[in-house]
């Protein structure tokens, strides 16, 4: 296969070749490393293309663990141009690309980024408080050391969304409560005090599992529940994501992200979202856009053709 088709197998992976092995072996194997990672690398800057393009590699880096005809594969991407060009896209200036650009790091294991993604923290702790969420996750899988100290930057910030982003992480805590979490439970704010509580409320109940009967432990459950906020910030971060995508936007200022959640503090019934680990809830996906980069359902190559206008 030339270059042309080599390509197009890489836009149709979606539709075509999805963790299909074979698929991927095909077309990690058809031209030189270096000639295959120019390709990929354009692949990436092209933002239509960024989100299957990232998907394919990810998956052909995983492949590389289980098969022995992507071990060369795995092997020269580490360290090449393919995972520099990732390393720029964490600062390019568009949410989405960011957050996946990061995301693609982490899955990759490409450990020799991790002073890339400290850097990216410094950068975005003020001006991107939802993307801090992947940032940590990521940053802590390859082994960011002194993780505790990135949590009580932002559990100390001066901005409270990114005080705000910081309280999942409470549930993450083992054997006791962290300093910054008790902070967080006498917060100025009040969305974030009452969050706080709640996840403070539930690993505390961990801790103590072991040592209530089956009757208190229901009945510690019952209360938890009672104090669980109305609406938390991993639910107001996928109803702005959401309401970014309509507007068309991949960026955002944290004006029009507090204003946002001014108008939506008191929130009805049909705006409060469900825990959905990142991902849209059924019935909330959102339209077809081929511009949309890292949200809810992806989109695929053949769908990108057929409303191209």
């Amino acid at each position: 296969m030339n270059e042309t088709e080599i390509e197009l197998r890489i836009l149709l992976y979606l539709d075509d070749g999805f963790e299909d092995t074979g698929y991927i072996t095909t077309i990690v194997n058809s031209l030189t490393f270096s000639h295959l990672a120019a390709l990929i690398c354009r692949l990436l800057k092209s933002q239509p293309e960024f989100e299957v393009t990232s998907l394919f590699l990810r998956d052909a880096i995983v492949c590389g663990y289980r098969n022995d005809a992507c071990q060369q594969f795995r092997d020269d991407y580490l360290g090449s141009i393919i995972v520099s060009t990732l390393e720029e896209l964490v600062f390019t200036n568009n949410h989405f690309i960011r957050s996946n650009a990061i995301y693609t790091l982490g899955k990759t294991c490409s450990y020799t980024s991790k002073n890339v993604l400290v850097e990216a923290f410094d950068r975005f702790i003020d001006t991107d408080p939802l993307l801090l969420n992947r940032l940590i996750h990521e940053m802590g899988w390859l082994g960011v050391e002194n993780m505790e100290n990135y949590l009580e930057r932002m559990a100390t910030n001066t901005s409270y969304l990114t005080r705000w982003a910081a309280v999942e992480f409470i549930y993450q805590s083992t054997e006791r409560l962290p300093n910054w979490a008790e902070l967080l439970r006498q917060d100025s704010c009040e969305l974030i005090r009452l969050e706080a509580e709640y996840e403070c409320q539930r690993i505390l109940k961990s801790f103590q599992t072991s040592s209530l009967s089956k009757i208190q432990q229901r009945q510690r459950a019952k209360e938890i529940v009672q104090i669980e906020p109305k609406i938390s910030f991993q639910q107001l971060s996928l109803q702005f994501t959401r309401d970014l995508y309509v507007r068309g936007q991949s960026e955002y200022s944290v004006v029009e992200l507090e204003a946002f959640i001014d108008e939506r503090k008191s929130p009805s019934p049909c705006l409060v979202l469900s825990h959905t680990n990142g991902r849209f809830p059924p019935g909330l996906c959102e339209p077809l856009n081929p511009s949309s980069l890292g949200r809810g359902r992806m989109v695929s190559y053949k769908e990108i053709k057929m409303h191209k206008p």
